[in-house]
């Protein structure tokens, strides 16, 4: 029995270790790796012809007709083989995908000092299905490097949405030999998809940190999807997150900070509204918070961006033609799960569900589970649902840190209801949208407890500022629940 033991433990073991030693394999259609010997095709002086494609899908990539081919250069990085460009040559290879869809591209590479003084904008993956025009023009695409100098290994990311995949060139341009790369390429992964995950993502950057003794940049503890949202999870209990409808979290409803909207005013003993006084938020100029702009009716929460000729005092300050509204929980929310049902306004003017404290100077954050521009002069602005975390102070620093994202939904987000979901643990912040993840992020700051807010502001550098035409426009919100774990 106890050898029977040992030889589960023994294999487990190795299998881990096999798979810490490859990166995540669905999706993968292109993977060319400098360390492995058996995928170069090798002339004089360990000058490259062919790179071979370990992805099992046969993209092979062959040398061009450059005088001076790329070398291996044997144990050069972390013990491992690379693929040396001299700024001549470079590899092409044929069409990956001819239809539209995700891409998902990491490399490694590095730049010795004996390297360097390049030309700008050289070319470490370049796809081109259109010959026509520049591989900065999508459906082209391009992992460019402005750098001219001397750079250590580096993790270089690129994920796109809804374009083909090749003729491909790494270290070139696909088309017409020029932007070449000089440098050293270690590793090439091109994904016909984006990744599902946080804990894929992870892998993927953790597999090639490992290998090649690269740093993991910041953008590995994030993911945040692309494209749509594919099936949608039912609501059979009302009482329960739209995205744990089997309870798995074993969630508790907080009745203090949740609410229905039900009444015909606002709950005061919940509630706060900024009114222009005090030492609080006076709004984003120049719309003035009042609150008169915050109501309740019809089950909803109603926050409208109104023009509205403004007391002097206030144009004095900067407040000019504008008012708004922001409502926060007087009471502060900590780990749990965040929902509402929500409408964005139909103008510019910013629709906001975030929590935030600044009560302290030394400890201040916000987490925006969105802030969305309805009705903008950029059509795919309104359809951006953008979630972010900031730190504004801690007692080390007074240091601004930012880490936002957006996902691009498939209709415009002022159209109609939906339910937006925000979970805050110890370890992860998760966004959903209609009860699928959208986004997923470590959690590094944010272990503090927060107000709940909605809010509407003049984001006019963002927005845009707000056509008249549009206004009033109101933020309608259903419901706001929070849960909390039965820990």
């Amino acid at each position: 029995m106890f050898r029977g033991c040992l030889l589960l433990v023994l294999l487990w073991v190795s299998l881990a270790c096999t798979a810490a030693q490859s990166p995540p394999t669905t999706g993968l259609v292109l993977w060319l790796d400098g360390a492995d010997a058996n995928t170069l095709t090798l002339g004089a002086q360990d000058s490259v012809q062919r790179w071979n494609d370990k992805s099992g899908k046969s993209h092979h990539a062959t040398v061009d007709d450059g005088a001076s081919k790329p070398q291996r250069m044997a144990n050069a990085l972390n013990g491992h083989s690379v693929v040396r460009f001299s700024g001549v040559s470079g590899f092409l290879g044929k069409t990956v995908r001819s239809a539209k869809g995700p891409v998902t591209v990491l490399i490694v590479s590095r730049r010795l000092a004996e390297q360097a003084e390049v030309d700008p904008w050289q070319r470490l993956f370049s796809s081109r299905p259109q010959s026509t025009d520049n591989d900065n023009v999508l459906p082209n695409f391009a992992v460019s490097l402005q750098q001219t100098t001397a750079y250590a290994p580096t993790v270089s990311v690129l994920e796109l949405y809804d374009v083909p995949i090749g003729p491909y060139a790494v270290g070139r341009n696909a088309i017409g030999n020029s932007e070449n790369f000089r440098g050293d390429i270690a590793e090439v992964l091109v994904y016909d998809r984006a990744f599902a995950s946080l804990a894929e993502r992870q892998h993927a950057f953790q597999y090639l940190a490992d290998k090649w003794s690269v740093a993991i940049p910041k953008s590995a503890n994030t993911w945040t999807r692309v494209g749509p949202l594919g099936p949608l999870p039912k609501r059979v209990n009302a009482n329960l997150p739209l995205s744990d409808q089997a309870n798995t979290g074993k969630w508790i409803l907080n009745s203090k900070l949740s609410d229905d909207f039900n009444g015909s005013t606002l709950d005061r003993q919940r509630w706060h509204v900024n009114n222009a006084i005090g030492n609080e938020s006076l709004g984003r100029k120049p719309a003035l918070f009042t609150p008169n702009n915050a109501s309740v009716n019809n089950g909803n929460l109603n926050i409208v961006f109104r023009k509205e000729t403004l007391p002097q005092k206030y144009v004095q300050l900067g407040f000019k033609d504008y008012t708004s509204a922001m409502v926060r929980t007087i009471e502060k929310g900590f780990y749990g799960y965040y929902e509402a049902r929500a409408k964005p306004m139909n103008s510019a003017g910013s629709s906001a569900f975030w929590l935030a404290w600044t009560g302290m100077e030394d400890n201040a954050t916000e987490i925006d589970i969105f802030e969305i521009g309805g009705k903008t002069k950029n059509a795919a602005l309104d359809r951006s649902y953008n979630m972010n975390a900031h730190v504004w102070a801690t007692p080390q620093s007074k240091e601004h840190l930012a880490d936002g994202s957006t996902w691009i939904s498939p209709w415009r987000l002022a159209d109609d209801f939906h339910v937006y979901g925000f979970d805050w643990q110890p370890d992860t912040l998760s966004w959903y949208v209609d009860g699928v993840l959208v986004r997923e992020s470590k959690n590094t700051h944010f272990y503090f407890p927060m107000e709940v807010i909605f809010d509407s502001e003049a984001m006019w550098k963002w927005f845009g500022v707000v056509d008249d035409a549009d206004l009033p426009s109101t933020f309608e919100v259903d419901y706001f629940r929070l849960w909390q774990r039965n820990r």
